[in-house]
């Protein structure tokens, strides 16, 4: 019940006298390669083994994450419906949904299961919730992502970053030794704005319903990203980087309608945390 009522109020705050809070777009970069370890790959991996040793792998990039604790990281609700669980298909060939992190995308934990917001729902292209949680096996890392606490509208004018991956083919290595090509991770800066008059806004409904995912022909890169800010992560993107630039020259605008490209994750902090704590006393007791 405290839930629901924090998503009204905050929704409410938003947009506080009709005005909409929006996010303009200041600079595109490229990280170092270990800025941030804490953000890694959702791919399908579908293997080919001979004589019980890998022949040839194809990795097809689903969604970027944030990895919160040994076993759980974040994304975008949407990004959970392209994982299936780990599939036989025949004594040599297997598919598996994993997370990719480490150097050069050199590690990876399997996806044991995911889990939806409660109060996440799909009618079509409009989405609630949009947030979810997908549970690996153990990923040790020097640095996890943490949540913020603060607030959008304690963000004004401050500059914060979203995170994400660049658009590449599928990624095909022969032998186990073969070589290997992650995609790019890139970051958008952007401009936090409480309070945005509507006449601003110009980002058109072909560009608010975009969700990347594997079978998609209509976008490229990812989605799922953390939006960062110095003290942790404070919302999602539900549309990939690349087709927020995209839209962006289209609608030739710099200024975009926050719900039509985050989801924040302020009104879900409580279930975050809960799900943590319920799966690091899992593991203890494992």
């Amino acid at each position: 019940m405290f839930s629901f009522v924090y998503i009204i109020f905050s929704y409410t705050l938003l947009r506080v006298g009709c005005m909409p809070s929006g996010l303009r777009i200041v600079s595109n970069v490229t990280p170092a390669e270990d800025e941030y370890p804490f953000i890694v790959r959702l791919e399908r991996r579908i293997v080919l083994k001979y004589n019980n040793t890998i022949a040839a792998e194809n990795n097809v990039h689903i969604c970027t994450c944030a990895v919160l604790s040994r076993s759980l990281s974040l994304t975008a609700g949407h990004c959970l419906n392209s994982v299936g669980s780990i599939t036989n298909l025949t004594n040599s060939l297997t598919v598996q949904t994993v997370v990719r992190y480490g150097a050069g995308g050199g590690n990876i934990a399997k996806v044991v299961s995911v889990i939806h917001h409660p109060s996440f729902y799909e009618p079509g292209s409009v989405m609630r919730s949009n947030i979810g949680l997908v549970r690996t096996e153990l990923i040790e890392l020097k640095q996890y992502a943490r949540l913020s606490a603060l607030e959008i509208v304690d963000l004004q004018n401050r500059v914060i970053t979203l995170v994400g991956y660049k658009t590449i083919k599928n990624s095909v290595r022969i032998g186990a030794s073969g070589a290997f090509k992650p995609s790019q991770l890139q970051l958008l800066h952007v401009v936090a704005m409480p309070h945005v008059n509507q006449s601003e806004l110009k980002f058109s409904t072909e560009c608010a319903s975009i969700h990347c995912l594997p079978t998609s022909t209509t976008c490229p890169g990812d989605s799922g990203g953390p939006l960062l800010h110095s003290t942790g992560i404070i919302g999602v993107s539900t549309i990939s980087l690349e087709s927020i630039q995209v839209c962006s020259e289209l609608n030739n605008t710099q200024l975009f309608r926050m719900e039509d490209i985050i989801v924040l994750t302020k009104p879900h902090v409580q279930w975050i945390n809960d799900s943590m704590t319920r799966d690091e006393w899992i593991s203890d007791i494992n």
